[in-house]
């Protein structure tokens, strides 16, 4: 019988690896909603969200299985019965919570919401994840990490500007509360990931992301399938989504919060507007604004702030028992 699964340490001091694999996840993040947007312009958005899912989980699989590595055992015996192994049971509740919930939720939500306020929304991710992470995670909860997570909160406010905020009153409600809801499940999962038993980062994240095909899977019965509609733009920008943002993003995200913790990775999502504003300018030739310049200094010194280890903790998790 497996032994009861106790919280691990809190997060190590981020190395040059851990930031090298946060700039690249930002880097994946940034792109996603720009492919998202090419997606759903001809592709149905549950179709979208089940096909980046897809794609990912095949991709994630090869891999796995090229580096000769397995699925954990799915059932186990106990007192003549058989149940689900804790690696799935975890593997399927954040498959759920981090993937089909939220992945259906967005593609959705794009329809009636501007990017920009999508991206003051995943602003609230890091937001969540703070207090859960000293709640459920064991991580510390100090002053500077606090005035770091909200000087970044402030940063992409500024960064996206007052026509963002204006589209709270225009855009539909239940689409922002859609938001809201996708990026609290974000935060949970991330949370979870942390107290997950221990797996390899590749098995583990083609395990959570093949459960989160399978459960998202159901929603296209609410879409039309109709291929011959699907501009070439869109389709390949799903075949990206699965391949980058989704994929190789998921196995840096379960890598990041097993090395450096919960706190240090939903950094990304403070970061991410600020890569997809400079994607813009390259790609598209968008004029960036001096608020750009001041909202990534005050972006940049929230992060310093937040990862300083000078400050005491003015909260310190206490192990919970299980």
């Amino acid at each position: 019988m497996n032994s009861p699964m106790r919280p691990k340490p809190g997060p190590t001091e981020a190395t040059p690896l851990d930031w090298a694999l946060l700039a690249l996840l930002t880097a994946l993040g940034g792109s996603s909603f720009t492919f998202i947007h090419a997606a759903i312009e001809t592709v149905p958005p549950p179709i979208v969200a089940i096909g980046r899912l897809w794609i990912a989980a095949a991709t994630l699989f090869i891999s796995m299985r090229a580096y000769r590595q397995n699925f954990p055992p799915f059932l186990v015996r106990t007192n003549n019965r058989r149940r689900l192994t804790a690696e799935w049971r975890w593997m399927i509740g954040i498959g759920i919570i981090g993937y089909s919930i939220p992945f259906l939720i967005f593609p959705w939500a794009q329809q009636y919401v501007e990017s920009g306020l999508a991206g003051v929304y995943m602003a609230f991710m890091p937001l969540w994840t703070l207090g859960l992470a000293y709640l459920f995670a064991d991580e510390r909860l100090n002053a500077r990490r606090i005035i770091g997570f909200l000087m970044g909160f402030a940063g992409v406010l500024i960064l996206l500007g007052p026509e963002a905020i204006k589209g709270v009153r225009a855009s539909g409600f239940l689409a922002q509360a859609g938001l809201l809801v996708a990026t609290l499940c974000y935060a949970i999962s991330v949370v979870m990931t942390r107290r997950a038993p221990g797996v390899g980062p590749r098995v583990f994240a083609a395990g959570v992301v093949v459960m989160g095909a399978v459960f998202a899977t159901p929603a296209l019965l609410l879409a039309e399938f109709d291929p011959s509609m699907w501009s070439l733009k869109s389709a390949g920008s799903v075949v990206i989504l699965g391949i980058g943002p989704t994929a190789l993003a998921g196995f840096i995200i379960f890598t990041i919060v097993g090395r450096a913790g919960a706190s240090f990775m939903a950094l990304a999502n403070y970061l991410t507007p600020v890569v997809a504003v400079m994607l813009g300018a390259l790609i598209f030739h968008e004029k960036l604004e001096p608020s750009a310049f001041a909202a990534l200094s005050i972006i940049l010194a929230g992060v310093a702030v937040s990862q300083s280890k000078q400050a005491a903790p003015i909260f310190a998790a206490q192990p919970k028992n299980q």
